[in-house]
């Protein structure tokens, strides 16, 4: 009798062991970010949605970590606390798991400041309205500010001129993003034609004063429009 009773306790444990498996795996969710914007220029606000999929939340404590050189905290619900780059979010369900979320949980404002790409980390611990922790996989998200400097954008500062001389108006470099341009630039010389494709649009133009002190203007680069030019007989 002693061996049998033996037998069913191990039956019994390797149910309950099962079970727990099998509710461990039912708490899985994930907490991304989305943004409404994925470019924006300096001085412009973008907001960030924290989110959560596949499991509702009664109560969280997250953490939302962003990069303070190139961003400034803007706005959020009441319940945050911003201590420098690290956001912290505190929430409860007040109706004891009734009111538990899923999807977006909250929005908040951001204001950029520089050029370059932000980075979003998001963490913390998040429970269902049976106080279990939910197992939680987090993404992180990355923000454009600005465009991303060209080829000839990086040349213009790293190619300055040296001559300062206040009548001096000649270029030192002229360049342009398309093959064919002639002739090939020199100092003295200052008209050139360069033929495109008629799905070009845009032509970026590197020029560079000899007078690093000098304003340079370009126009007519961008919005080609096409020109005909007829000779008569």
């Amino acid at each position: 009798m002693r061996k049998t009773v033996n037998i069913l306790i191990l039956i019994i444990l390797f149910i309950s062991i099962s079970a727990s498996c099998t509710s461990t795996a039912a708490t899985t969710a994930t907490v991304n970010l989305t943004s409404n914007r994925e470019i924006i220029e300096k001085g412009e606000e973008i907001e960030i949605s924290i989110n959560i999929t596949e499991q509702k939340t009664a109560s969280y404590l997250a953490n939302l970590y962003f990069d303070d050189t190139k961003l400034e905290f803007v706005s959020g619900p009441e319940n945050i606390n911003v201590d420098n780059n690290n956001i912290k979010i505190l929430w409860y369900d007040e109706q004891g798991g009734t009111g538990a979320k899923s999807g977006e949980l909250c929005k908040i404002v951001f204001k950029a400041k520089n050029n370059g790409i932000a980075n979003f980390v998001i963490s913390g611990e998040f429970y269902t309205d049976k106080a279990q922790l939910i197992q939680t996989n987090f993404e992180i998200l990355q923000v454009q500010i600005g465009g991303e400097e060209t080829a000839l954008e990086i040349q213009a500062k790293e190619e300055q001129g040296n001559n300062q001389e206040v009548s001096n108006a000649n270029l030192e470099q002229f360049r342009v993003d398309i093959e064919g341009m002639i002739p090939e630039f020199e100092t003295d010389i200052y008209q050139y034609d360069l033929t495109v494709s008629s799905d070009i649009n845009d032509i970026e133009v590197l020029a560079i004063p000899e007078n690093p002190n000098a304003q340079i203007e370009v126009t007519g680069n961008t919005r080609v429009k096409t020109r005909f030019k007829f000779n008569k007989n």
